[in-house]
């Protein structure tokens, strides 16, 4: 798992992705945020974590499960978009 990151003047307040799988990490320290709110906006199909050195699914659609501070993501994103973290 990652350090957290804390706020700076370089941190993006936004961060564009593309479609094909991107890398997204997820630095909040909240634990009751879903994959469908953090990536609202966007249009994507597939999520895969990485955790204890194993992969993971989160299934959906809908994408209900929670995502973990810390953790990086592969999506596979349909079109170009933005990400509002």
């Amino acid at each position: 798992m990652g350090a957290m990151i804390t706020d700076s003047p370089g941190l993006p307040a936004a961060f564009c992705v593309m479609p094909r799988s991107n890398m997204v990490g997820f630095k909040s320290t909240a634990t009751n945020v879903t994959a469908e709110d953090y990536l609202d906006g966007t249009k994507y199909v597939r999520i895969y974590g990485f955790k204890n050195g194993a992969w993971f699914f989160i299934p959906g659609p809908p994408y209900a499960g929670y995502l973990e501070p810390g953790l990086g993501y592969w999506v596979a994103f349909t079109q170009t978009g933005t990400i509002y973290p």
